[in-house]
């Protein structure tokens, strides 16, 4: 849920101060509701905190009186900021936590398969499910192409997404083979979410 659609219920913010100082927030810096994510819940109980710190009241008709104060808005403005910003940092070591486990994962995998290599033995099982997914592709398009389904019936809606699915599996196996795309994939994407640097 957004934050804006969140605090726009009035019935939720009268039941509810800690909203009712969120709200307070938005109404006089509005500009910060784009500073956070789709977690609005935790937003709203960030911008609470920083009012109810700022301003020293609960109360959120007071705080909108204290908030008159351009300073104190200046102060609720950089707060959004650095929560906004150890937000990101959060969800960016989470991101390359994952990636990292991932790519030692592959490693690992692909150590295996060198010791397959080493004794003189192939990966029969990661052969046979890459062979089954081929086939798999193959005769989903050649069964919608020559059986005349129609993408938007059931049935043919339930081979692309098994084709889909197989194709997908088939472009991991691909990465693993000849060193992905997606390991660098993934890294750039988290070089562009970075904050920048010194900010």
């Amino acid at each position: 849920m957004n934050l804006l659609d969140l605090l726009g219920d009035a019935a939720a913010i009268a039941a509810n101060p800690v909203s009712g100082l969120a709200k307070v927030a938005l109404d006089v810096a509005p500009d910060i509701a784009g500073l956070f994510g789709d977690d609005a819940e935790k937003a709203v109980g960030k911008l609470a905190d920083t009012v109810r710190a700022i301003t020293g009241t609960d109360d959120p008709d007071k705080a909108r009186e204290a908030l008159a104060d351009p300073n104190l808005v200046f102060q609720l403005r950089s707060q959004a900021q650095v929560f906004a910003h150890e937000e990101r940092m959060q969800q960016m070591a989470g991101a390359i936590t994952t990636l990292t486990a991932t790519l030692a994962d592959r490693q690992d995998a692909r150590a295996r398969d060198a010791e397959f290599i080493k004794a003189g033995r192939s990966n029969v099982r990661a052969n046979v499910l890459l062979v089954t997914a081929g086939a798999g592709i193959v005769g989903g398009i050649a069964f919608m192409v020559f059986g005349h389904v129609d993408g938007n019936t059931a049935v043919g809606g339930c081979i692309i997404s098994v084709v889909t699915l197989l194709a997908g599996k088939f472009a991991t196996a691909f990465d693993f083979e000849f060193g992905g795309s997606a390991d660098s994939e993934q890294t750039r994407t988290l070089l562009a979410q970075a904050p920048p640097i010194g900010k």
